[in-house]
């Protein structure tokens, strides 16, 4: 579910990111109190599983990234975050180049696949936000939300 309430002002985004949480907190206790009475015909990781179908599907949107690269010089642009079934697909727009890669989430802990030797690794937060690192943790990034 997303709330399409014009965000012209700070208070605006805060109040979509906390409706967005409160969400995904109530869908959560709707599931696993409809499995633990036995409401639902789900074992523990179906439910988990359809948790985690609502959770990924409310990463969908546009974002802005702020970054660190290895060397230390920073960076900016766009991710556009798109899922269809259980992964999550990446692509980045940073200074005219484009990059791709998929993901899973596991918690709230998100893992994508780059063409990298290593991942880039989200935690998402329960604003909306993610906090990323990559290059074996000696590069970060931070994804906001802007639609």
């Amino acid at each position: 579910m997303k709330l399409d309430i014009p965000a012209h002002d700070r208070a605006g985004r805060t109040f979509r990111a906390i409706f967005r949480g409160a969400v995904l907190a109530v869908t959560a206790l709707l599931i696993q109190a409809s499995v633990s009475f036995g409401l639902l015909p789900f074992d523990g990781q179906r439910a988990e599983a359809a948790f985690k179908a609502v959770y990924l599907a409310n990463l969908e949107g546009t974002y802005a990234v702020d970054g660190r690269n290895t060397d230390g010089s920073r960076y900016s642009g766009r991710v556009f975050i798109t899922v269809q079934g259980d992964t999550a697909h990446f692509r980045w727009e940073i200074a005219g180049q484009t990059y791709r890669g998929q993901g899973t989430l596991n918690g709230t802990v998100l893992t994508v696949d780059w063409g990298a030797q290593d991942p880039v690794v989200y935690q998402v937060n329960p604003d909306g936000s993610m906090d990323g690192v990559w290059a074996g943790g000696r590069a970060s990034e931070r994804l906001v939300r802007l639609k």
